[in-house]
């Protein structure tokens, strides 16, 4: 299954919740387990192997609604990045499973009160 591209665009400093399903190859649903993990890599493009800021996030960390999972991005993981726009990716890494749910493009726009505003 490709993994879906998507574009995400927010300002910088700010909290980004990032909702997403998991699917089999027959789209039905998959459920995380306690070992499963979660990478939110960016880079600044895709042919560079350094990585602006990663995040992993353990099976606790993965919230679950109705609608599917959700990972937050917070004020602290964009605050010290230049605006502008990076690529993404988020991947699942579980025992017997690496797969790559979204990739795409994240623009971190313009903002008014920086946090020593605040």
């Amino acid at each position: 299954m490709e993994p879906k591209e998507r574009d995400i665009e927010f300002p910088r400093g700010d909290t980004c919740p990032l909702k997403f399903n998991l699917l089999d190859n027959n789209k039905n649903p998959l459920e995380l387990t306690t070992n499963d993990e979660m990478y939110f890599t960016v880079k600044k493009n895709f042919n560079t192997r350094e990585v602006v800021f990663q995040k992993k996030f353990s099976f606790g960390e993965i919230q679950k609604d109705d609608d599917g999972y959700k990972i937050i991005l917070t004020p602290e993981d964009t605050a010290q990045l230049n605006y502008g726009s990076y690529v993404f990716d988020i991947c699942i890494k579980s025992t017997d499973l690496t797969r790559t749910l979204a990739i795409g493009t994240l623009t971190l726009t313009n903002e008014v009160t920086f946090k020593s505003n605040e």
